[in-house]
């Protein structure tokens, strides 16, 4: 039996131990990829054991993946620049298959390829890809320390629900600086913004543009040189770490810039998330599972003598909160023209009733293509506003989602991921992310499978359960890093992103109802 047969049955068989983590065309990866290659000694490759999703690899199989590395790309690389792209071969004009994110550790083989386009050469990268060093990596024996007399910036820290640190900005114009600024940089910056503002508020727009550009006479200040750019109120910052000095606080941005701390305010997202489900016939939660999605009172039924329903409030019973899944629930039931969800409990006298529209249901469905039986995919169901990630068959994992608006539609059919990136900048993400024309930098967890549209971390809202985006799937910080590390392709270690287009890497599919 060969490695990638061996893997697979090995994944199949930890999937029942997972402990949970608390905006494509089908190009036809999801059916199919390159065959593995075999080891030195019939040990598995590097990229045999990455074809093992985050969630289904075990102590053993990452302990494998550290000797392979070893064995087949002795070299250590620390990325040093924003982003590096990962190629298809050495040559900056082929299929870019891959991205790099400063900070982060890779490992590369020892042989290089020294081109024109790349004299500094093109190293191979675990497991797989070609990447120029002269680009932004930093290659030794042993892990590079970094630039000397810099302190490395910190890379995504792929084991938290947000990988970076998120800040709303709080007030009306905010300098990010290209480095830590001085005192005098700092009082420059705040003239100048305090100059624009008023001039604004004085509906003098035109002369603050030309005040931005630097059109205005030698008495107006000007933009300093250690400003990149302003930031507004209500944009938000992903930041890898703070910095001082001479006592002031600055964050640094994922982009390497510099705002101060004192001017923003950090958001960690909903603290909402799904839960796993039990095997079939095992005990714990099954589909259907109902999710409230509108806080409610129970409700006490009556029938009249012509048959016809009367619902009251049960004033004595506590009401059922928003985001819970209730243990009374029993099932939906229509009852004349409308459904209700029923509850039955000790506590009460009889059943007791909910109207539909406050709660929603995740329901179990076949799947609608073959699929392997340790095969992650994912169903989003829109009507319901629900997400289940299975595996083979079995479903594993139930949540809630937040959809496109009726205007922003998220489409329907069966996708593959295209494009799998720890975070991304997007836009126009919904009515709670800012104004529509700014780019939030570094949204997590962020999983294209049409287009633009895509499977990503919303830490702006908490109306999960409810539309709410502009056409992605949105998802509570921990749904989204869960549905991550369950789905192909697994984002090798130290990369940042992963292009499954014609690049062989295998493609989890998403299947989205109405």
């Amino acid at each position: 039996m060969d490695w990638l047969k061996r893997s697979t049955l090995l994944a199949a068989a930890l999937a029942a131990s997972i402990v949970p983590l608390g905006c494509g065309d089908d190009d036809g990866s999801a059916s199919g990829e390159t065959e593995a290659s075999d080891a030195a000694d019939g040990a598995p490759s590097v990229e045999d054991l990455e074809r093992v999703s985050e969630a289904a690899a075990s102590e053993e199989t990452r302990r494998a993946r550290a000797e392979a590395l070893d064995r087949e790309f002795p070299l250590h690389g620390l990325v040093d620049r924003p982003s590096v792209q990962i190629h298809e071969s050495p040559d900056p004009e082929s299929l870019t298959i891959g991205w790099l994110r400063w900070g982060e550790r890779i490992r590369l083989k020892r042989e290089k390829e020294t081109t024109a386009t790349c004299n500094s050469g093109w190293h191979q990268v675990a497991p797989r890809g070609w990447a120029c060093a002269g680009e932004g990596i930093v290659v030794g024996e042993e892990p590079p320390s970094g630039p000397e007399g810099e302190e490395p910036v910190p890379p995504a820290d792929r084991e938290a629900t947000m990988p970076y640190a998120y800040y709303l900005v709080k007030d009306r114009m905010v300098p990010q600086y290209h480095q830590l600024p001085s005192r005098d940089q700092q009082r420059s910056a705040l003239a100048f913004s305090e100059r624009y503002l008023e001039m604004l508020d004085a509906d003098q727009d035109r002369r603050a543009e030309r005040l931005l550009a630097g059109e205005l006479g030698p008495g107006e200040p000007r933009v300093h040189a250690a400003i990149a750019r302003f930031l507004n109120r209500n944009f938000y910052v992903a930041a890898t770490d703070v910095q001082v000095r001479s006592r002031r606080r600055f964050v640094r941005t994922t982009g390497g810039g510099y705002v101060k701390e004192a001017q923003l305010e950090e958001r960690s997202g909903s603290d909402f998330h799904g839960v796993d489900l039990a095997p079939e016939g095992e005990e714990g939660l099954h589909l259907p599972l109902p999710f409230v999605i509108r806080t409610v009172r129970p409700l006490i039924h009556t029938e009249r003598a012509d048959g016809s329903h009367r619902f009251n409030n049960d004033e004595e019973s506590e009401v059922i909160e928003r985001h819970t899944i209730p243990e009374s629930w029993v099932e939906r039931v229509r009852m004349g023209d409308h459904f209700y969800h029923r509850f039955e409990s000790d506590a009460w006298d009889g059943p007791r009733y909910a109207r539909d529209w406050f709660l929603t249901l995740a329901e179990a469905i076949e799947p609608p293509f073959e699929v392997e039986d340790d095969e992650p995919w994912i169903h989003v169901d829109l009507g319901a506003q629900t997400l289940v990630i299975y595996r083979g068959a079995t479903p594993v994992y139930a949540t809630l989602v937040s959809s496109g608006l009726s205007e922003h539609a998220t489409p329907t059919g069966t996708f593959s991921i295209q494009k799998k990136m720890v975070t991304d900048t997007m836009a126009n993400l919904g009515p709670d992310a800012g104004d529509d024309s700014y780019r939030i930098q570094d949204v997590p967890w962020t999983q294209y499978f049409e287009g633009s549209f895509a499977l990503h971390t919303a830490f702006w809202h908490n109306r999960f359960g409810l539309q709410r985006s502009h056409g992605c799937v949105n998802l509570a910080p921990a749904d989204a890093h869960r549905v991550f590390q369950e789905t192909w392709p697994v984002v090798p270690e130290g990369w940042h992103g992963v292009n499954t287009q014609r690049t062989g890497f295998r493609a989890s599919r998403v299947h989205v109802t109405d």
